[in-house]
């Protein structure tokens, strides 16, 4: 049987890029997300007129907040129960700071914010992880859990401390739950870069701002899809050694390797998607 994925944030973005991928691949997928709208959008529309009608039957879904342990142990129960399996989990699901976005420094961000995005970024990892643990270890030949980093891990510009925290613990827990879980179920981390998916949300911009420093305490995130990638400027382009900005697809591929084609003998490792551009010495003119 084709092995069946669980993907957190798969109602936009690289998880629902992903979730294409690999249903356009035979696989099963179990998507989930915290925004209705995007999920109701993503599983009963878009991905019922992409897909080829032997492949219809292939995906389930289910509302799921990554902080909320209830839902957590109920989507996970709801896979296996359809499936009859959990073979990978990927842990996608992430959200960024308002006050990053409106650019506030730190000593003016409320502690509650900082906790916030690691509650949902890096203890929702732990969370989900958790509950998934029972099933994958009996997936044959090993279960896999891939964990979405960010190269904000160890790349950063001004007011990013919630993002980076949890996206550079979320590659120190890959580490230690990869010697934790073997053999059993080998653990992956990916850290994309720039990667344009804004053509897989329902909007297609954030608000200005000035608009959003009014309001701090809205979820502008769940009511409007940010600009990954935003600007598809040559400048853009030519700033990646490999000449582009990232796809979807490119993550997409690098999940089902590390899943599926990877012989066996990886685990623990953070893999850096960025088109190489960690990689250029670049100072102001």
């Amino acid at each position: 049987m084709p092995k069946v994925f669980f993907i957190t944030g798969a109602g936009s973005g690289i998880g629902r890029v992903t979730a294409r991928y690999l249903l356009e691949r035979g696989y099963r997928v179990f998507l989930t997300d915290y925004n209705t709208a995007f999920l109701d959008d993503t599983c009963t529309k878009h991905l019922p007129s992409a897909l080829s009608p032997e492949f219809q039957s292939n995906f389930k879904w289910a509302l799921m907040d990554t902080t909320n342990h209830a839902q957590v142990v109920d989507a996970i129960k709801k896979c296996a129960n359809e499936f009859g399996s959990i073979d990978v989990l990927i842990n996608n699901a992430g959200i960024n700071s308002q006050y990053m976005r409106a650019g506030i420094r730190m000593d003016q961000v409320p502690t509650s914010d900082f906790e916030h995005v690691l509650q949902v970024n890096l203890v929702g990892t732990y969370r989900v992880s958790q509950q998934a643990i029972p099933y994958l270890a009996k997936s044959p030949g090993g279960g896999v859990i891939v964990n979405l980093s960010s190269c904000r891990a160890t790349q950063q510009g001004k007011h990013g401390e919630a993002y980076t925290a949890s996206k550079a613990g979320i590659e120190g827990l890959t580490m230690a739950m990869s010697v934790s879980l073997g053999p059993d179920i080998r653990v992956h981390a990916i850290s994309p870069g720039m990667v344009d998916v804004r053509s897989e949300r329902d909007e297609s911009a954030l608000p200005d701002v000035n608009t959003i420093r009014e309001d701090l305490s809205r979820d502008f995130q769940s009511e409007y899809a940010p600009q990954w990638g935003a600007g598809k400027s040559q400048a853009l382009h030519d700033a990646h050694p490999v000449g582009r900005i990232g796809k979807g697809d490119d993550v997409a591929r690098w999940i089902e390797f590390l899943s599926v084609t990877e012989a066996g003998f990886t685990t623990g490792g953070t893999y850096l998607v960025d088109g190489g551009y960690s990689k250029t010495l670049v100072y102001p003119n």
